[in-house]
Parts: C-alpha cells; sequence; structure tokens
C-alpha cells in the first residue's frame, strides 16, 4: 500500500502542477478571451459546465489522496488533501451562489484583466509548489 501511495502522489503532484502552470501560461497569453468567456458566462443561469466538470474530478481525485496520505502516515501528503478538500469547497460554494459570482464578475468587467494576471500567477506558483513537493516525496521514499 505505501508503494500504491507513492506512486499516487508522484503523479498526481506532476499532472496536477503541469496543468496549473500551463493553465496558468494560458491564462497569461490568452486574457483577453477569458476575460471574454467570463463576460459571456457570467450572462447565462448555470455556471459553465466545464466548470462544474473539472471540481467534480478535482474531487473524485481529492478523496484517495486524503485516504492515502495515512499510508504511510505523511503530514505533508495529509495537508494536501485538506487543502484541496478547501478549494474545492470554495469553488464549489461559487458555483452554488452563481447569480451573485456572476453579478460579481459583471460589476468588476474593468478589473477583470488584473485579476485574471493574478489568478494565472497563482496558477503558476501553486503548480511550481506540486513540483517541488514531488521532489521532496522522491526523496524522501529514496532515503528509506
Amino acid at each position: 500500500m505505501e508503494y500504491f501511495s507513492t506512486q499516487w502522489f508522484m503523479a498526481y503532484y506532476i499532472a496536477l502542477g503541469a496543468l496549473l502552470t500551463s493553465f496558468g501560461v494560458y491564462l497569461l497569453i490568452k486574457t483577453g478571451i477569458v476575460k471574454d468567456f467570463l463576460l459571456s458566462s457570467a450572462e447565462e443561469d448555470q455556471p459553465p459546465v466545464l466548470w462544474r466538470k473539472v471540481l467534480k474530478y478535482f474531487l473524485l481525485f481529492t478523496i484517495p489522496c486524503l485516504v492515502l496520505s495515512f499510508f504511510p502516515f505523511s503530514w505533508v501528503e495529509l495537508f494536501f488533501s485538506i487543502w484541496s478538500l478547501l478549494i474545492v469547497f470554495m469553488l464549489g460554494q461559487l458555483l452554488v451562489m452563481w447569480p451573485q459570482t456572476s453579478q460579481a464578475i459583471v460589476k468588476q468587467k474593468d478589473e477583470l484583466d488584473k485579476k485574471i494576471r493574478f489568478v494565472a500567477a497563482n496558477l503558476i506558483s501553486i503548480g511550481i509548489i506540486l513540483f517541488l513537493l514531488c521532489y521532496v516525496l522522491i526523496e524522501r521514499t529514496s532515503s528509506t
């Protein structure tokens, strides 16, 4: 079980790190397109289907992380799993309260470019942190 847990977290850190970093770069490059998408989505009654699917799959991958963080017990993986569940909860709230979220998007349309770049920088930095977590996991398991 320990071997599976290590392999799971290595693959998850690398895959999620690559996704977040590449999407952050995409947001930086295509800020105008993303802004148009957000403004058009804000006019809809329901949140974008893609956002719901991404959140659903993120939750489905976070639950095994939470369980596997106990085999062997690791504070780093447990903290990462709890952080991931917190992100799912916060983003889920934004989707559940879509009428208010869409109004906030429309109200802030003048500052949307700056906010998109801020999110992009955060995604890139979190992606890099995930690569560092993978490195720490590799170093920790190779020494044992």
